[in-house]
């Protein structure tokens, strides 16, 4: 048929046909009765030219669905001519996903694995995945609704890039700087696994160029990653990255010795394994010459693993902690201070630098092409079918399209079925009052078997829940990862190249104590540490929900002091009891879910405005729903600072967080918060005097492996 038609519905009509029959289609009947397809030429040398042009556009239609995971079987047509001597046919069995067996607990920890990536770039994916499998359980749709929930993000410039070349067998090249190097290398790896650990993604894989397995922090890589897709490699089959984070963090801890005032730095001597030196003891300290403890301080000596974050947090205490050794670990924390002293100093008031009239997105578009929204229409049809009467709305928020695009897809359905394209042959999706409903979809009412990112989200999510579920969940639990890894196939191998590690050993038995307590309605008594005042209160809180971000958990409770629902760090409950029976019962449908990132704000929070480094402004947006900013003169890049701007509740949090960050992010206003910070962190550098010049250079800090 000559009339020209738009790819994707070409591509949706050729599903359709080849769907629906059980026979097979030869190239003359698909080029003669498919929609989209070339006609044929008035003359000779015009038909030669079309029916190679129809030849080419059928090899790249084919070569897409094999891509997108739809298998085309061909089979012998002796009664064909030379030129149709196949029949091209798509078995009902090979396209659809199996039937699977959960029963609505099952299924609830399903919707839970996916929702963990719902803030990460396999988001989409793993809403794909809960869609189909929720179709072809027969359970019906379930939402996250437990009273545990976790989210993982994968704000790393990094991940997305490397992730295509996990999947796709493919070598990768980037700027890396390692822990114990002040200068950037070129490392070109092949990618065997990536997994989340602390917080931090972690990249595994064969390093080409020292012909060793190499393990990478994404927070480390200080380039755009260069995908080579002429380049493949064999993935070892034995290799499983969760052995990998399994290893982090076992060997031999470090020790640095701190001095803080007396009664204060609560979070240091929380910390497993920090003890108090005595006198003794600080007699028999090895410290680097000239360095001492000021007169009265305490001495901690804290247990770490990795140099780089214990820095990070030494810098935050500001001038209320000293390193005294080792003194690689002092010279870097002092290097940090006074970097985000200089920048601080040096930053444009009132703001300046930063094109605030020119908002970016919190993450970089994703082209959007034909195979994505053809996937998206072959997910749309068993969706509709699976929930007549679906609300207008509801369509356009699970498929997170525009209500323009919407209109599109629903104009495509419309004229797409098939061949013959009378009626009955195409489908027929209507609104009604608001409510959507699809007529003569039968092909396409079964939904497409999961894709390798689809298996991989779930099944990597329920590997992780393992890590925190309860005892009643272990059963179900492992019931589902049994179903789906049957259903995955041989894409389930994509799962042991993907991993996560939700929570750390010391604060699983705070949230174990959490669980049971949401469960049977208990009230608990915590003392909690409240990092920016640096005291430890005590409270009574009702816990209501209990939810992650990273490696970072958090409470939901009815706070009986404040009168009302807050939100604790797990990480900062020192000690916790029962208090008895709740009293404060959540009204029914009074479900609470956490905001986007990690921070909710409140009413009387201070828009605060920051400039950071392109990558940095990047990774900081998703964590304070933040809205991001072009530099003067344009987009990003090399050189240039983005702007944030975000509300906080207490402004004396962010002079911490610019030391952590140590140069790489300023304060822009408003004024008198940008004073006080560079008050507070000219007086933390000045407390280390000459400190960074000390020992090694603070750019070499030994690491534990990581």
């Amino acid at each position: 048929m000559p009339t020209k038609i738009d790819s994707t519905e070409r591509l949706l009509n050729l599903v359709i046909a080849l769907l629906g029959t059980r026979r097979g289609h030869s190239k003359s009947y698909i080029r003669s009765n498919i929609n989209g397809y070339m006609g044929e030429g008035a003359t000779a040398a015009e038909e030669d030219k079309a029916a190679q042009s129809f030849n080419r556009m059928f090899e790249r239609d084919k070569e897409t669905l094999q891509e997108l995971g739809i298998p085309i079987s061909i089979l012998a047509n002796p009664a064909g001519s030379e030129e149709d001597q196949a029949l091209y046919r798509i078995k009902p069995a090979d396209y659809r996903v199996p039937a699977v067996r959960l029963d609505e607990s099952a299924m609830s920890l399903v919707a839970v694995a996916a929702n963990l990536w719902a803030e990460a770039a396999l988001g989409e994916a793993a809403q794909s995945a809960l869609r189909k499998i929720a179709t072809r359980s027969g359970t019906g749709w379930y939402e996250d609704d437990t009273t545990s929930q976790s989210r993982i993000r994968t704000a790393e410039p990094a991940f997305e890039p490397l992730w295509n070349a996990l999947r796709n067998h493919h070598t990768a090249s980037f700027g890396y700087r390692g822990s114990q190097s002040p200068e950037d290398t070129r490392r070109t790896v092949q990618p065997w696994g990536l997994g989340n650990k602390y917080g931090q993604w972690y990249l595994a894989g064969l390093d080409v160029d020292k012909g060793q397995e190499r393990i990478f922090r994404l927070s480390r890589i200080t380039s755009d990653v260069e995908v080579n897709a002429r380049v493949k490699f064999v993935r070892p089959a034995d290799f499983h990255i969760s052995s990998v984070l399994d290893r982090l963090g076992t060997g031999e801890p470090l020790t640095a010795d701190i001095a803080v005032p007396a009664g204060s730095a609560h979070e240091l001597r929380a910390r497993t394994g920090t003890v108090q030196l005595s006198g003794e003891d600080r007699e028999a300290s090895n410290w680097p010459r000239g360095v001492q403890c000021p007169e009265g301080w305490d001495v901690l000596r804290v247990a770490y693993r990795e140099a780089e974050l214990m820095a990070d947090d030494a810098a935050s205490l500001g001038a209320q902690a000293q390193i005294l050794a080792p003194a690689a670990l002092r010279a870097a924390v002092a290097a940090r201070l006074r970097s985000a002293a200089d920048a601080a100093a040096a930053a444009p008031s009132p703001g300046g630098g930063a094109a605030w009239d020119k908002p970016l997105p919190a993450r970089p578009a994703r082209r959007k092409d034909t195979r994505e929204r053809l996937v998206r229409l072959l997910s749309m049809v068993p969706y509709l079918v699976a929930n007549p009467g679906v609300e207008e709305a509801e369509v356009l928020a699970e498929f997170g399209i525009t209500a323009a695009e919407w209109a599109r897809d629903r104009d495509t359905l419309n004229v797409t079925g098939l061949p013959g394209y009378f009626h009955g042959d195409l489908m027929d999706v209507t609104t009604e009052a608001g409510q959507v409903f699809i007529r003569d979809a039968e092909t396409l009412a079964s939904p497409l078997r999961l894709s390798r990112e689809e298996a991989c989200t779930v099944l990597v999510g329920l590997a992780a829940l393992a890590g925190v579920a309860g005892s009643g969940q272990s059963e179900p639990l492992a019931h589902a990862t049994a179903q789906l890894s049957a259903v995955a196939g041989g894409d389930a191998w994509l799962s042991d190249a993907v991993g996560l590690h939700l929570v750390s050993g010391p604060e699983m038995k705070t949230i174990t104590a959490l669980q049971e307590a949401i469960q049977n309605g208990r009230a608990c008594h915590i003392s909690y540490l409240v990092l920016s005042r640096d005291e430890v209160g005590e409270r009574t809180v009702e816990p209501r929900r209990l939810f992650s971000v990273d490696a970072a958990w958090y409470l939901r409770a009815w706070c009986r002091r404040a009168g009302g629902l807050r939100s604790f760090r797990v990480d900062r409950i020192q000690s916790l009891s029962d208090a008895g029976a709740q009293d404060q019962l959540p009204a029914a449908g009074s479900a609470w879910a956490p905001a986007a990132g990690v921070y909710n704000p409140g009413s009387d929070d201070t828009a605060v405005r920051v400039l950071a480094d392109p990558t940095t402004a990047q990774r900081l947006a998703p964590a304070y729903n933040a809205q991001l900013f072009a530099p003067s003169g344009g987009a990003s890049g090399a050189g240039q600072r983005a702007g944030l701007q975000f509300l906080v509740g207490d402004t004396a949090t962010l002079a911490p967080l610019m030391a952590r960050l140590g140069g790489r992010a300023c304060i822009a206003g408003p004024e008198e918060v940008r004073t006080a910070a560079v008050a507070w962190l000219e007086a933390a550098a000045d407390s280390y005097g000459a400190a960074h010049a000390v020992g090694e250079t603070a750019g070499h800090v030994p690491s534990n492996g990581r």
